[in-house]
């Protein structure tokens, strides 16, 4: 490994883009179908890792968009194929996978990991995606009254553009 030194960074280039090669061979992997969990949880670690290492060096949007947009699509990779393998797993592995890829759900005040695992099996990964349904089909949503009670009215709360935004 090289003690080459970003000029603008102080973090070793090598790093950097090691960093940047993962995440793209794992990217790579879950557009050409591997979706697997050790993918998944490759891919995530590695965005997670450079985010980090991005945000240390630079506040540039642009950049940060794009990272947003890459943890989106894993994202949305991993809510397709908790929909097709969460029925092998148990407690934990549900526990672990829910703080992994919905946490992006998880942020959101008054969605927990039950609630967050119900979602995820109806197909809303994101709150981009649960904020884009249309009030109607939030309160058509097959999940519990009391969640549903909590569901709306976050749901009311978003801002008019979210609504409309691109949908997951």
């Amino acid at each position: 490994m090289t003690a080459e030194q970003s000029q603008t960074t102080g973090l070793p280039v090598e790093q950097l883009r090691d960093t940047i090669n993962t995440l793209m061979h794992t990217v790579t992997a879950l557009l050409e179908g591997e979706l697997t969990l050790d993918v998944l949880e490759t891919a995530l670690n590695s965005h997670d890792e450079l985010r980090g290492q991005l945000t240390a060096l630079s506040r540039d949007t642009s950049t940060l968009a794009a990272l947003q947009r890459i943890e989106q699509f894993i994202t949305l990779q991993a809510g397709h194929y908790y929909q097709t393998a969460s029925a092998d797993f148990d407690e934990q592995q549900n526990s672990r996978f829910l703080t992994l890829f919905a946490r992006q759900l998880l942020a959101l005040d008054g969605i927990g990991p039950a609630t967050a695992r119900q979602l995820f099996q109806l197909g809303v990964f994101t709150p981009k995606h649960f904020f884009a349904l249309p009030p109607k089909e939030v309160a058509q949503l097959d999940l519990p009254a009391a969640t549903l009670a909590r569901l709306i009215p976050l749901h009311a709360q978003a801002p008019p553009l979210e609504r409309f935004s691109e949908t997951s």
